[in-house]
């Protein structure tokens, strides 16, 4: 039983926080463990991650330690802070000296609502990874299942809650459907202690790390009820207009990266290590679960014709028309204008 309440005890570090309101301390990646290609020459850029080093950047980690940026030119930083952080150094680039970051769908939305010029040129995860999970004992086979049943979110933000709402927006809720409760980030623990039946969290998080511990647990998914809008790659109209050919060249480096990693996720975990200090790290076999849970929500049916990183507009003007129907954007946004796929060909 120590063993057990120790492991989640490392919940808050080992968060995958694909739209990411955790807090985290800013890093640059710079890990000498790691046999990196030459950089003699090389374009230096930085990539702004929204959340710690992590198993969830293993497609950016494969390019980089591969040679696939160094084969377009760049070397690149790979520097952690907060997701409204890095939109914002984004936005203001050259100046903020950012020339890409990862950022949720939902945040760009937000981000130009309120005149920040950004858009997202690739998008990683195809399905919307916020999830309502339970034990099996709980009997959670449907959205209909939640009526009065407490649900746990780790606060009044961020993507846990806008699964939440999208939930009740999608199945026509309201507030009196299913109490919720907020439980900062302890939702597997909670779940676990039966402090609550239901709580939202990530796929290949929390009911990771709850299976690992002998847990059969039930999960809904929020893209299966109503998809939102995930995790991707943005960029500054400025740097769009004024430097098409690094955008091009660092999203065929990072797509190149995100297909060794399907093709083959043990070498890509075992490269991610690399970029990952011990420290962060947490329980390294957890961590590879992490890994291989996320794989099924960066491809679909879609990237099968459209290919990889594609960025599909009726679930940007699904996720648009929600956010205005829940007060999260005050007015109207041009979904056409938010995103672009012309760097993906």
């Amino acid at each position: 039983m120590p063993y057990r309440i120790g492991l989640l005890a490392l919940l808050a570090a080992l968060l995958v926080a694909c739209g990411g309101s955790n807090p985290v301390a800013s890093t640059s990646a710079t890990v000498a463990s790691v046999s990196t290609p030459p950089t003699t020459g090389l374009r230096k850029i930085t990539l702004a991650m929204s959340y710690i080093p992590n198993v969830q950047f293993a497609p950016y980690y494969v390019a980089a330690q591969k040679g696939y940026f160094a084969a377009q030119g760049l070397e690149v930083n790979f520097d952690y802070n907060f997701e409204n952080d890095v939109v914002q150094r984004v936005a203001t680039w050259p100046t903020g000296q950012v020339a890409f970051a990862t950022a949720s769908g939902t945040s760009v939305l937000l981000a130009r609502q309120q005149g920040l010029p950004v858009k997202t040129i690739m998008t990683l995860y195809q399905a919307f990874p916020i999830v309502f999970f339970a034990k099996h004992a709980t009997g959670l086979n449907s959205a209909a299942d939640l009526a009065g049943k407490t649900v746990g979110i780790p606060g009044n933000f961020g993507e846990s809650l806008y699964g939440l709402l999208a939930m009740r927006y999608a199945n026509k809720f309201d507030e009196t459907t299913f109490p919720v409760e907020v439980i900062g980030f302890t939702q597997a623990q909670a779940v676990l202690e039966n402090k609550v039946p239901v709580a939202v969290g990530y796929a290949m998080n929390e009911p990771v790390i709850l299976r690992q511990q002998g847990e059969q647990i039930d999960v809904l998914r929020v893209a299966d009820v109503y998809d939102l809008a995930a995790n991707g790659m943005i960029a500054s109209e400025q740097l769009l207009t004024t430097d098409p050919a690094l955008v091009r060249g660092f999203v065929t480096a990072v797509i190149q990266g995100l297909r060794d990693t399907l093709a083959n996720p043990d070498e890509a975990y075992t490269i991610s290590l690399g970029f990952i200090p011990e420290a962060k790290l947490g329980d390294s076999s957890l961590q590879r679960q992490v890994l291989q849970a996320s794989l099924p929500y960066w491809q679909s049916e879609r990237t099968k014709t459209e290919g990889l990183g594609y960025t599909d507009v009726k679930v940007w003007t699904q996720t648009e028309q929600f956010m205005r129907a829940a007060n999260l954007l005050p007015g109207a946004v041009e979904v056409s204008q938010a995103f672009t796929n012309e760097f993906l060909k």
